[in-house]
């Protein structure tokens, strides 16, 4: 198949503009592809036929455009039981442990292994996002079940009426207590916060309820428990103002963290922090109220 162009950008993403009539596969050849390499692909969701993520072979014409993700990232998502990932559930929404080291939903270069769809396949059903963790922070999280469902709990999220509450370790203490910063308006991380407001950027707030030491072996750093209360829910917003107090994440190298999330030697997938709970009150005055009791090392594995 003959194309106008086609290039590549340091061997991630193929670009490339149609000359004459044929298929997206066909088009695929162009980068070295084989035709088992480009379904895959396809299957993955890394390939856009005129900015828009095609699912399936089809034709293109002259003049169009096509990008592909030549080393999508990829997510362990084989590994994972998702039917014992359900916490709770009714028929109007689920509370998910979400697995630390995977996306809760598709990203640019993969729309498969996410939290999102596994978890559609596993219960044969529709799921919408209700909140999102980070790809590399594991726990309690609620997705819906209904598009009403959704939009209620949208509108609490919006007036900051869901109670979110989390637990990490860190090297260094912070202090107990209430703590504002704000961030700098990015749309890229890391996320830059500081004491200091300026115009424009975000409030953050977060309450550091208590730090417990965690016992460590000898000659290890040493390690302590935080458990925070969110006020807001800015993107990284935990570990962007934890950094900011001198306590990164265990693992969490983007804010600068010098020790890696391990046991025993072994390195754990993510981050060193965890979603324990998550409450709010529904219609009808009920109040909905979903934890998880996780000791320290459960949260270090």
């Amino acid at each position: 198949m003959d194309v106008l162009s086609a290039t590549t950008a340091q061997g991630r993403i193929g670009h490339c503009r149609i000359k004459e009539e044929g298929t997206l596969l066909d088009c695929l050849a162009t980068f070295g592809l084989t035709r088992e390499e480009s379904e895959h692909l396809l299957f993955l969701g890394a390939i856009y036929h005129e900015r828009e993520r095609a699912c399936s072979d089809l034709p293109v014409s002259s003049g169009q455009y096509v990008r592909v993700h030549l080393q999508p990232k990829r997510f362990r998502v084989e590994d994972v039981d998702w039917s014992a990932v359900v916490h709770e559930g009714n028929d109007e929404f689920i509370v998910v442990n979400k697995p630390p080291g995977i996306p809760v939903h598709a990203t640019v270069d993969n729309r498969i292994e996410n939290v999102l769809h596994q978890l559609s396949v596993a219960l044969q059903c529709r799921l919408f996002i209700s909140q999102r963790l980070d790809a590399e922070v594991g726990g309690l999280m609620v997705i819906a079940k209904t598009p009403e469902f959704h939009r209620q709990f949208n509108q609490l999220l919006a007036r900051r009426q869901v109670k979110k509450r989390y637990r990490a370790l860190v090297n260094n203490a912070p202090e107990v207590g209430r703590h504002i910063h704000y961030m700098k308006p990015a749309a890229r991380s890391p996320k830059t916060v500081r004491s200091e407001t300026k115009p424009g950027w975000l409030e953050c707030v977060l309450n550091v309820d208590r730090v417990t030491p965690v016992e460590s072996a000898v000659g290890e750093p040493r390690v302590f428990e935080v458990e925070i209360d969110l006020a807001t829910g800015r993107t990284h917003q935990i570990r962007a103002q934890l950094s900011e107090m001198g306590s990164p994440i265990l693992g969490d190298k983007l804010y600068g963290s010098p020790t890696p999330h391990e046991v025993s030697g072994t390195l754990c997938p993510g981050i060193a922090l965890f979603s324990a709970s998550t409450s709010w009150s529904g219609e009808g005055g009920r109040t909905w109220f979903f934890s998880i009791d996780r000791s320290s090392p459960a949260l270090r594995g």
